[in-house]
């Protein structure tokens, strides 16, 4: 083949995009200490190199108690976050035009 040939073709290693959405559904497991509703506050991520789980979500509770779940990978934690905490209300644009 010619190299003008093969333009636009992508090599991938599954069959077809099904086959890599299910295969993708079983890199993050489903974790039983979630309470399935916004349940904090806020969250935080702190790094502990050299342990099993080098990150961890501190979590803070509405009356101001904390707890702390921990992950392999940060995007985990973050999308834990995102589960356990409420959206951040929109950003007034009131001020964000130019002068004059």
């Amino acid at each position: 083949m010619r190299r003008n040939e093969v333009t636009g073709r992508r090599f991938s290693i599954f069959r077809s995009a099904g086959e890599m959405a299910d295969m993708r559904k079983g890199d993050r497991p489903v974790r039983g200490d979630e309470g399935g509703h916004m349940s904090c506050t806020g969250g935080r991520i702190v790094s502990s190199p050299g342990s099993a789980l080098p990150f961890a979500a501190i979590m803070t509770r509405e009356d101001g108690s904390t707890f702390e779940v921990a992950f392999a990978t940060m995007s985990d934690a973050e999308a834990f976050i995102r589960r356990n905490t409420p959206s951040p209300s929109k950003r007034s644009t009131t001020y964000d035009h130019d002068l004059g």
